[in-house]
Order: C-alpha cells, then sequence, then structure tokens
C-alpha cells in the first residue's frame, strides 16, 4: 500500500476527472485523433466523467448511495460538456465499446431523454483520478440553500478554496477499494445485492471527492420560521466527504485533524432533558402502570406493616391529624418547614391500599367541607401541648355519631377509622411533619398495626422527582465520560439474533461484520441514535431496552415526540450548532486558525489541536457547567 506524502493542491488551470480504471488512457487518446480530428481529448474525457459521475446518486430517505447501468442525461448538458456536435463524442466512444447503445425514449412524453451508460467491460469496475490542464482558468462553483446562509455565513465558507485543499486521490481511492470492494475489481450480476451496496458506497464517496477537489460546493443552514437569521446544522461540502477521505486531507500544506466530541448527541440530550421533566398528575399516572420503572426502582416490593410503621410511624398517623394541616395548607404563605411547598406537586391518600399514586384531594373533593368542619383544633392548643398532639375527644365523638353518613367518606369506607387505617399517605413533608411526637403506644397507633393488611405499598412525589433526577444525572454521567454506547451494547445483543445483528451492521455499513467490539459499538450507537431520531413507533425493541434501563427519561422523551417527533432532534441540532458552529468555530477562525465544522466535531490543522481542544471544553463547561469527552477522530 501506498504512504501518504503531502500532496500538491490543484492550480486554477487543472481539472480532476473520474473515469473507469480499465479505460486507457493513451489508447483512447490515439483511437480519438484517428477517428475523427474534430474531437478534442479533453471534451472527450470529460464526457466520459460526466457518465461516470451521473451514474450514482444519493437517496436521502434511505440514506445510501445507489449506483445505475444507465442514467438520463438531457441534451443541454452533453451540449455543455462537448458544444453542438455531442453526438460524434457518442458516436465514437460507443464504436470503440465504451459506451453502450443509449435507451430510447418516448416521443409522447415531454421531456424524456436518452439514458447513457457504460458497456459491459467498463461497467461496475473500479474507478480512477486523472488530472487534466485547462485553457482557461477554473473557478469554484458555490451556491447557497438561502440568501440568507450566504449573507450570515461567510466567515464559515470563505475558507472553502479547491487551490488549498489537497489530498492523494490514488491513495483515496485504493482504501476506499480496500473497505468497500476488498479484492473485487468488478462486479457481476451473479453477485450479492450486498456486494452492489458496497459498490455503490465506493462509487459514491469518489464522486464526492471529484466535486470537492473542483470547488462544487454548496452551503446550507436552515432558517427558523420568522428569523432571517440561520440556525441549526451547517452543512458543507466537507459534511459529505467520506470519513477516509476526510482522514486524507490537507488544508495549506498542513494536515487536518478531526477533534471529535464523543456521545454528543446524548450529552446533549441529558443536558436538555432538565427543560421537559416535569412530574404531572399524567406522567405519575403512566409510571405507576409501567412494568419498567416498577421493576427497575422494586416499586411494588412488599413491605411487612409492623417494618414499614417502625420507620414510617409519622406519615401513618398524619391521617388521623389531617385537620392540623389542612388548616396551615389554607394559608396564603408557607415557611420552609411547612407541609406544603410552593411550586411541589403532592400526592396524597391511596383510595386504596391498591394504589401507589393518587392527587391530592382525589379523597376529599366532594366532601371536605363536610369532612373538614368535623376537625377544628386551634394552633395554639397545640404549642400548649408542645408537640404532643392528640385529636379532641369531642371532635372525635362527633365524627363518630356521623360515621354512617355516605358522603362523608370515599366509597367503600364508613368508618374514618377505616379510612385512616387502610391508607397510606405518600407526601412530601419536612419539618412541621418531622416536629410531631406521637407516642407509639398509643392505642390508636397500636390499632393500626394489628388491623393494617399484611402488606402495603409506599411511594412519595419526593421520591419521583429524586428518581427522575437520578437518572438525568446518570444519563449525563454516561454521555459525559463517552460510554453510554458501551453501556447498551451487552443489553442491545442479547435481545437482537446474531444472524440479524451482523446481516444490520453489513447492510448499514457496507463492510463486513467481523464480531469485533468496535463494530458492535459502531452499531449499538447507529441504532440508538436512530431510536432517539424516530417516530415513537419504529425501533420498538430498541427502545423497551432503553425504557427497562431509564424509565422516566423515556417516558420523557415519548411524551416530547407524540406531537411531532422531529421536536427533540431539531432542539439538539441547534445546541449542537450554537456551540459547535456560533461559538468555537467562529472564534477559533478569528483567532487565525483554519475551522471547519462537521456536525458534531471541527477539523484543524494538527498544530492547532490543543488551543482547539481548549476552546472546546471552555465553550461546554461555560454552556452545561461540564465537558464531554473530546477526542482526536
Amino acid at each position: 500500500m501506498q504512504t501518504s506524502l503531502q500532496p500538491t493542491s490543484l492550480t486554477r488551470f487543472e481539472k480532476l476527472l473520474l473515469i473507469p480504471s480499465s479505460i486507457n488512457i493513451e489508447e483512447l487518446k490515439e483511437s480519438a485523433n484517428s477517428y475523427d480530428n474534430r474531437i478534442d481529448y479533453y471534451k472527450l474525457v470529460s464526457l466520459i466523467s460526466l457518465i461516470t459521475s451521473k451514474t450514482v446518486s444519493y437517496n436521502i430517505e434511505k440514506d445510501r448511495y445507489y449506483s445505475y447501468k444507465k442514467i438520463k442525461i438531457h441534451s443541454n448538458q452533453l451540449k455543455k460538456c462537448c458544444g453542438n456536435n455531442y453526438k460524434i463524442y457518442y458516436n465514437f466512444l460507443s464504436e470503440i465499446n465504451i459506451f453502450s447503445k443509449r435507451s430510447p425514449y418516448s416521443r409522447d412524453e415531454k421531456g424524456e431523454t436518452f439514458g447513457y451508460g457504460f458497456a459491459s467491460n467498463h461497467l461496475y469496475k473500479r474507478l480512477k483520478f486523472i488530472k487534466i490542464n485547462t485553457s482557461e482558468p477554473t473557478t469554484d462553483d458555490v451556491s447557497f440553500n438561502s440568501s440568507y446562509t450566504k449573507k450570515y455565513e461567510r466567515i464559515l465558507y470563505k475558507q472553502f478554496d479547491r487551490t488549498r485543499f489537497s489530498i492523494d486521490f490514488n491513495l483515496a481511492e485504493e482504501r476506499l477499494s480496500t473497505k468497500y470492494l476488498g479484492n473485487i475489481n468488478y462486479l457481476n450480476k451473479s453477485d450479492s445485492a450486498r456486494n452492489w451496496e458496497k459498490y455503490s458506497s465506493y462509487h459514491g464517496a469518489l464522486k464526492q471527492l471529484f466535486k470537492f477537489l473542483n470547488g462544487d460546493y454548496k452551503f446550507t443552514r436552515k432558517c427558523k420560521r420568522y428569523e432571517r437569521k440561520p440556525s441549526g446544522r451547517f452543512y458543507s461540502p466537507l459534511t459529505s466527504l467520506n470519513k477516509i477521505i476526510r482522514n486524507l486531507l490537507y488544508y495549506d500544506g498542513k494536515k487536518l485533524q478531526q477533534l471529535d466530541v464523543k456521545n454528543m448527541f446524548p450529552y446533549l440530550l441529558s443536558n436538555y432533558l432538565p427543560e421537559i421533566a416535569i412530574l404531572n398528575s399524567k406522567r405519575i399516572d403512566r409510571l405507576r402502570k409501567c412494568t419498567a420503572f416498577n421493576a427497575k426502582y422494586n416499586v411494588n416490593k412488599k413491605l411487612k406493616t409492623k417494618d414499614y410503621l417502625q420507620n414510617n410511624w409519622a406519615e401513618e398517623s398524619t391521617n388521623k391529624i389531617y385537620t392540623h394541616f389542612s388548616s396551615v395548607k389554607s394559608k396564603k404563605s408557607y415557611s420552609s418547614n411547612s407541609l406544603i411547598k410552593k411550586n411541589v406537586s403532592h400526592y396524597l391518600f391511596s383510595a386504596k391500599t391498591k394504589s401507589l399514586f393518587q392527587y391530592r384531594d382525589s379523597h376529599f373533593q366532594e366532601s371536605s367541607k363536610n369532612f373538614y368542619s368535623l376537625f377544628k383544633y386551634d394552633l395554639y392548643n397545640e404549642k400548649q401541648n408542645k408537640g404532643h398532639y392528640l385529636p379532641p375527644k369531642s371532635n372525635f365523638n362527633l365524627l363518630s355519631q356521623k360515621r354512617t353518613k355516605s358522603n362523608i367518606f370515599p366509597k367503600g369506607y364508613t368508618n374514618p377509622e377505616d379510612l385512616y387505617i387502610k391508607n397510606h399517605l405518600a407526601t412530601l413533608y419536612t419539618g412541621t411533619l418531622k416536629s410531631l411526637k406521637i407516642c407509639n403506644s398509643s392505642d390508636f397507633l397500636q390499632k393500626i398495626c394489628s388491623s393494617l393488611d399484611e402488606y402495603s405499598y409506599y411511594i412519595s412525589t419526593k421520591t419521583l422527582e429524586t428518581l427522575m433526577n437520578k437518572e438525568i444525572k446518570k444519563f449525563n454521567t454516561l454521555s459525559a465520560e463517552g460510554v453510554i454506547y458501551d453501556h447498551f451494547i451487552e443489553a442491545f445483543m442479547n435481545q437482537i439474533p446474531l444472524i440479524e445483528w451482523a446481516k444490520n451492521y453489513e447492510k448499514l455499513f457496507n463492510e463486513n461484520y467481523n464480531y469485533t467490539y468496535g463494530q458492535d459499538r459502531a452499531l449499538t450507537k447507529k441504532l440508538f441514535i436512530s431510536m432517539l431520531y424516530a417516530r415513537n413507533n419504529h425501533y420498538i425493541r430498541e427502545q423497551q431496552i432503553f425504557k427497562s434501563e431509564f424509565p422516566i427519561i423515556y417516558d420523557l422523551i415519548r411524551e416530547k415526540k407524540k406531537d411531532n417527533y422531529k421536536t427533540i432532534t431539531h432542539q439538539l441540532f441547534d445546541l449542537e450548532s450554537e456551540i459547535i458552529v456560533d461559538s468555537v468555530a467562529r472564534s477559533l477562525i478569528k483567532q487565525g486558525i483554519s475551522t471547519f465544522t462537521i456536525h458534531d466535531c471541527i477539523a484543524v490543522p494538527e498544530q492547532e489541536i490543543e488551543a482547539s481542544k481548549l476552546t472546546l471544553n471552555n465553550a461546554f463547561i461555560t454552556k452545561f457547567g461540564n465537558c464531554p469527552r473530546i477526542e482526536l477522530e
């Protein structure tokens, strides 16, 4: 294999062409001179290169290239390439068996054109680059998706100049051939579909390099609705180049190195999640019914009543003294030590022991007036008793006299003691509740111990909030350390049969699966990111794996994607570009460092790696308070 030396860039009077390697250029030139002296050699090889580049195209939806036997080309393109007498060139190439017979078209259909392609002895062969001299200087062909991109992104695209980029294009072709074709120099009809897909990837990668080195540049950055200034990802010719090609690029004679932010998408997601992490009644109800959540956190793990009361007797008894807290709750403001705090959702009183999550007013919404009126208690008396509180007998007797009224208690209860015994308070309690001194030896507590079911279920809103924060923290830590994909490799492989796993890898990466850890990680990353990008009804198997590990985060993401599954993706792309494009790249360019963005990484001269890495670190720390792993690609 060739060694990479510092290559020279093309001049304004040089151009690169892409043709099948089976064509002998010297023989072609001699044959053309003897066939017709009107044939220009430069136009002849340009026509061959045109057909080579046109017979492969990129399918955005399927995210892959497709090579074709023939492609329809309008006569205007042929005239632009060879002049009005382009038929002479076509006839010559057909006679020497380089071009196949062009496919016919229907004269009845407007706009139909002939189809052009190579003969079988030059079809689906390895390709090669040839450098030719031009009589006139060649300028870069630059285009933009909008006038706003042209106006606002000048600092990014003005660096693109084909005379400043250089690459050993022969070495690039050799490495691409090794990856996709192996020892195969051409394909036959009998070859498998996988080999055809590999050839298409090889063909497409060389086409992008061909366009890049000849200065065919297009720059794209979308604008948000009602905003003029572009945002989101910045797409340049460099972003579409194959990684093998990017690793061989030079700029102004200096090798370009790529600084890659590991696990960028999950890392940004972990910092975005707190914005949508809201515990409302619907989410809590979903989590209550979620098998993965219950299994992950042992929510339905049965606790023996006596053990439970031993550690949580204060909460159990709070039902008995609900009057006291209802009077406190009615105040307009609350101290930091109060039972109920502002902007905190509390879920009190399960209807029966079957439920873990209940809204605080679910039991007493209809009968609150009747129920609360039975428990009038003077806070002054509590102070006099120094916190030793037992319900006034007068009020309890009054309640006993009215206990048969069905409108006082929830369904299924005719006795206030039943209500206290059969229900557990699940809420956030602080200083006020903790300061209560209730005698464990009281008759009431003994009655609770003797009358409660053998097992009880319990969880609090505060616990849910804590679990949610822990999940987000864990997800952020794994992402920042660059191991979030590694964390899911085993789980993914356990759920997907090995044969299917290997086929998926070969289909997505167009290379043979060799059972290496790097390949397993690459496929896990691909499936993981695709799952986050996709609709809620896609990648179900991957979703279930993620749900079992992060059930609360799963619910947050799924709910956010419910109306528009692209919402999170767009938000994270905006966040990514805000850091990489608008902060880091612009800053480095202003410092005189040539910087090119490739979505979640930047390409800089190898002499500027340390300075660029420091700028990246500072940008993340300023934005999020921590920094993900940054490594050379």
